[in-house]
């Protein structure tokens, strides 16, 4: 059975590895390329926003309350803290009509490391608006407004809000029923197999009705909103402008609808075993290279994750990564 593993290597020997399952997959499912056990279950994470975000469309908050394409994007995305990230968010509140004291994520330091240094040097702590998630919180709170729910309570798995997340979870991944889980933001999280993941994003990606085509057109046409510098689902749709939509999550999992030079869409949907992500980008880089989605020589915000250096404390270059397809 093929698998997905990337070599750590130095001074010529591999020193580690990381093992991975993945699956491409069309629209309706069938399996165009598998790597590993294709039906592997995992909690998605963040590679579930999209389906989450596209709440706020289907509900009709999204017209109601006039927001953009970038609104849209930033409601999808695991973002990095910048300022035009909290600025964005805010600017979801405040189009809702409500305000960021509503958040449940929790905090943490913006993942950009200036900006977190920003406010340390500002002597101003971390807000929960600066967590990864506070997107996707607005967008719920958003449609808990537009669906006239109470915000009161709103990442409870029996929240109106989320059983009506929970069912177009169920509706693109085919599914009658879904383990849900405690991500780290509280929300829930979804337990799905590869396959039915890859065959959401490769609906989502064929854009064949409008909240699929919002999505995608949102994200892939803002990507900087849904990650940030030096983020990988950011350098990716970036790299292949309005051709794929990328979301990676937490525990080294990540998922993308692609658009081939043929008109063919596709999706993928793969997993780091041991949950280490410094392999993942290189993982999803490997199997839209397989399927002749990417070629040599990818661009240069690519590279970082393609065949990395692997340096010492000296700054001398005794190794790399590379992941293999083993047989």
């Amino acid at each position: 059975m093929k698998s997905l593993i990337t070599q750590v290597t130095r001074s010529g020997q591999v020193e580690s590895f990381h093992v991975g399952y993945g699956v491409i997959v069309d629209a309706s499912g069938e399996i165009v390329k598998a790597y590993g056990d294709t039906q592997y279950s995992t909690y998605v994470r963040s590679s579930a926003k999209p389906l989450q975000g596209m709440a706020v469309l289907r509900s009709g908050a999204y017209d109601n309350f006039k927001m953009t394409p970038e609104d849209l994007a930033v409601i999808c995305s695991s973002h990095s803290g910048e300022p035009i990230h909290t600025q964005t968010v805010s600017q979801v509140f405040s189009e809702a009509g409500i305000g960021p004291e509503l958040l449940a994520c929790g905090i943490h330091p913006p993942i950009h490391r200036p900006s977190a240094q920003a406010l340390q040097t500002a002597g101003v702590a971390p807000q929960q608006i600066h967590n990864n998630c506070s997107g996707k919180h607005a967008g719920m709170l958003a449609t808990c407004v537009q669906l006239a729910h109470s915000p009161e309570d709103y990442l409870n798995p029996e929240h109106p809000v989320q059983q009506y997340i929970y069912d177009i979870v169920k509706e693109y991944t085919s599914s009658d029923e879904i383990h849900r889980g405690v991500d780290g933001c509280s929300a829930p999280v979804f337990y799905l197999p590869l396959q039915k993941v890859a065959m959401a994003f490769a609906r989502i990606s064929k854009q064949e009705n409008q909240e699929c085509c919002q999505i995608f057109q949102a994200m892939s046409g803002h990507p900087h909103l849904v990650g940030g510098e030096g983020r990988f689902d950011t350098a990716l749709m970036k790299s292949y402008p309005e051709k794929i939509l990328s979301k990676g999550g937490a525990e080294a999992v990540s998922a993308a609808g692609f658009i081939m030079p043929d008109g063919q869409v596709y999706g993928l949907a793969v997993k780091v075993l041991d949950g280490n992500y410094r392999a993942i980008g290189q993982m999803v880089l490997k199997m839209l290279e397989d399927i002749g989605f990417v070629e040599e020589p990818l661009s240069k915000q690519l590279m970082k994750w393609w065949k990395p250096d692997l340096q010492n404390h000296a700054k001398h270059i005794i190794g790399t990564t590379k992941t293999i397809i083993s047989e």
